[in-house]
């Protein structure tokens, strides 16, 4: 029983067809709680209705308290609160089990356990309803203070994800991921590296001029510079997803190099169909000659390896004067990137392009590209007006210098 004498109630009871909703509101100590009582449907009961409850403390004042309560009453209506209240790294597993794990493939399942690793370690039996915008924050403090920006920033995608969900369920009375925001380690995070206009030209040239069939690791980079597809979702290219008519190749499946298979696309946006060069399709009918289902299966039938390809492209840069430490295929994309945005390609086109499921994420892992790009036009603008009295030559000159810089 509650001591009368320490506590000040404040009762509300909403009355909704066959559902009655109680709340009170105390106060405990220094601070304030409210407790909600209500019911709902259950045929297995004698009455037809079972009682649930939720309790919430910690309120500095009693019109937080009442601010809550408010809150939750109209969640009530709209059937969007829950008494339940799991473990936060439970909670995650079991919405990953339940709406992304049976939609992906085996690498990736691997991030999402990572994930509830790393809830499980640092939150480790703490309620889902416990953890605060602020306590959430610190974790993410600790978390990046060591690990790179690519590493922190999957994992709090994934946790934001669920998180949402929890909160339009009505398992959270607050949106504690709201306002928060990532950190991680500079010093941890590799500086993209990719290739200027003029050697991405240069290596594209010295890999046409070597061409052969019997080694498909140069068609390989060369469909990476004009596609910016993704080096699994180019070894799974068959015959019958280039379509020569319309110059488009179409992208639905990718490689799995572990288990030396097809699998499905990282994700449902990764399923489209691009537009190529009639050049590019030139080019890839030299590999007919395999006569191999797969477009860049060696005559064996094998496909070349990760490594095979990393190390083709590796040489044939060295031979062309090209010398870049964290420089690898994956990088090609980004090569592809840079090269449409230069030439003003829209993102939305870009976005399509590279099978992202919106803009707003392309732009967010390509930021660094705006912001370089957003520099040099600073310093195009500068100069224009510097020369706002000088003659059409001047500028002329001006624009030749700014593109000399961009190469």
């Amino acid at each position: 029983m509650l001591n009368k004498k320490h506590l000040s109630f404040y009762f509300s009871i909403v009355v909704t067809r066959m559902e009655v909703l109680f709340m009170s509101i105390y106060k405990r100590g220094k601070t304030w709680t409210v407790q909600m009582v209500w019911y709902v449907l259950d045929p297995s009961t004698k009455t037809g209705k079972k009682k649930q409850y939720k309790t919430k403390g910690g309120f500095k004042t009693k019109a937080e308290a009442k601010q809550w309560e408010a809150e939750q009453t109209i969640a009530k209506k709209e059937k969007k609160i829950s008494n339940q209240n799991p473990v936060f790294s439970d909670y995650f597993w079991e919405w990953s089990k339940i709406y992304r794990i049976p939609l992906l493939e085996k690498n990736t399942i691997r991030k999402y356990e990572y994930t509830r690793r790393v809830l499980e370690q640092y939150f480790g039996q703490t309620k889902i309803n416990s953890i605060t915008r602020t306590s959430f924050q610190k974790f993410l403090n600790d978390y990046g203070a060591n690990r790179s920006k690519a590493t922190v920033l999957k994992t709090y995608r994934l946790v934001k994800a669920s998180v949402l969900d929890a909160y339009d369920e009505g398992l959270l009375s607050e949106n504690f991921i709201r306002k928060t925001q990532p950190v991680w380690n500079e010093t941890k995070t590799l500086k993209i590296e990719y290739l200027s206009i003029a050697e991405i030209q240069q290596l594209n040239k010295q890999l046409k001029d070597t061409l052969h069939p019997s080694f498909t690791s140069k068609y390989i980079i060369i469909t990476a510079i004009y596609t910016g597809m993704r080096i699994g979702e180019i070894m799974a290219l068959k015959w019958s997803d280039l379509d020569r008519i319309n110059h488009t190749i179409r992208i639905q499946k990718s490689w799995d190099y572990v288990h030396n298979e097809l699998k499905k696309t990282k994700n449902n946006s990764s399923v489209r169909i691009i537009k190529i060069p009639e050049s590019l399709i030139e080019i890839l009918n030299q590999l007919q000659n395999n006569h191999q289902e797969f477009i860049f299966a060696h005559k064996n039938g094998k496909l070349p390896s990760n490594n095979a390809v990393n190390k083709c492209l590796k040489e044939n840069m060295k031979k062309i004067g090209i010398v870049k430490k964290n420089f690898h295929f994956h990088s090609l994309r980004h090569c592809h990137v840079a090269y449409l945005h230069a030439m003003h390609v829209d993102w939305y086109e870009i976005s399509k392009r590279l099978g992202h499921s919106s803009v707003a994420f392309t732009m967010e892992q390509y930021a660094y590209l705006i912001d370089e790009m957003s520099a040099q036009q600073d310093k195009y603008v500068v100069s224009v007006l510097n020369n706002l009295d000088n003659p059409d030559k001047e500028l002329q000159l001006v624009r030749q210098d700014v593109r000399q810089n961009q190469k």
